[in-house]
């Protein structure tokens, strides 16, 4: 299966692509760290040109677009090398207020990320959980006005210009979604930066206070949000794994193209020739599995392919990304060339979002289910 872009989504692609050659370069900006992005102008006209919000609803001023769309926006992404709050904010915390039930402070934050004025970012992992986000220890106790909050939260991503937490606790014995503010009374925040350049936090809970009103959902509400929110996250990171995988071929094989080695060019030896065969079919097969699975969320409520694209991603990506930079040689290993930043880029993911034996894991607990 091929993406076979309608042209409104070529459209996409293209308004996207000029957007970042005109303003954005990942080794002039590579000091930057992917919240920090939120900052400069590039976010603020991915707003106005209506890319930010392409998954949020109409009436709260999204896009009203569906996974294909998203998996485009991604794609191009991983190509360019764009770290931003882009999988934080608007795809894993937008999906769980999206699919929240309705209120006011849900309607309230779906327009401010639609209009770029805010970042929202969600908090599921905790420790000795591995990858599961599905996994909470962190039990309110009731108090007045709300509940307490006591335990942590790791690798959140873009938590440093987040502008209110997502987090994943339990209330009155059931999984519950709730939004705090940074500011919040016994909450602190500690940033650091990770391998690729993306921005990551840890956040402390010591009697947390959290309001009822602050509670966005519960119980089944809750593990729907989050089973959506996590199902469209793996979807994104595996476009964007495919795209920082054709970006890295790309550059691989004109490098191949240019350098002569013996009075011969590179493209010319076979045995690179057979490398570069493997992974450009090593691609089809993701390019395949992500193009489905963006087919199949439109209509499927299991969630499974988006589970099992993520799964094929993790290897693929890491794969190509390391033969790209073999194949360059030498050069491959420099900050200035940046072939290096795909792989940092798509080893981040995986860390975050689960490797393949736990994407695998997921896919088939929702094949059977």
């Amino acid at each position: 299966m091929e993406f076979m872009l309608t042209e409104e989504q070529q459209l996409i692609e293209d308004t996207v692509a000029r957007l970042l050659e005109k303003q954005w370069d990942p080794r002039r900006d590579q000091a930057l760290l992917s919240a920090d992005v939120a900052r400069l102008p590039l976010w603020h006209e991915l707003a106005e040109l209506g890319l930010l919000g392409i998954a949020l609803p109409e009436e709260h001023g999204g896009g009203g677009m569906g996974p294909v769309e998203l998996t485009v926006l991604c794609r191009r992404f991983g190509r360019d090398q764009l770290r931003s709050p882009f999988l934080s904010s608007l795809i894993l915390a937008g999906a769980a207020l999206t699919c929240s039930p309705r209120g006011a402070l849900r309607d309230q934050w779906l327009r401010r990320l639609a209009a770029g004025e805010a970042t929202l970012t969600l908090a599921t992992l905790e420790d000795g959980a591995g990858y599961d986000h599905h996994h909470t220890a962190i039990e309110g106790q009731r108090c007045q006005p709300g509940y307490m909050l006591n335990g942590r939260k790791r690798a959140v991503m873009d938590a440093a210009g987040a502008d209110a937490f997502i987090v994943s606790c339990r209330l009155d014995g059931e999984l519950a979604l709730v939004l705090l503010a940074p500011e919040t009374e016994g909450m602190a925040v500690a940033p650091y930066a990770a391998f690729d350049g993306s921005s990551l936090a840890t956040l402390t809970f010591n009697d947390a206070l959290l309001p009822e009103e602050a509670v966005l959902a519960r119980g089944a509400e809750a593990r729907a949000a989050l089973e959506a929110a996590l199902a469209q996250g793996a979807l994104a990171a595996a476009a964007e794994t495919l795209g920082a995988c054709e970006g890295a071929l790309e550059r691989t094989l004109d490098y191949l193209r240019l350098r002569e080695q013996f009075g011969t060019k590179l493209a010319r030896f076979q045995a690179l020739q057979h490398r570069a065969s493997d992974l450009h079919a090593d691609l089809e097969m993701l390019r395949s599995l992500v193009s489905g699975a963006a087919q199949s969320l439109i209509h499927e409520p299991s969630h499974a392919d988006a589970f099992a694209a993520m799964a094929l991603a993790v290897p693929v990506g890491d794969r190509v990304c390391r033969e790209a930079i073999q194949m360059h040689g030498g050069i491959g290993m420099t900050l200035e060339l940046g072939i290096g930043r795909y792989l940092l880029r798509v080893n981040a993911l995986s860390r975050l979002l689960g490797d393949a034996t736990y994407n695998g894991q997921l896919y088939l607990e929702r094949m059977e289910a």
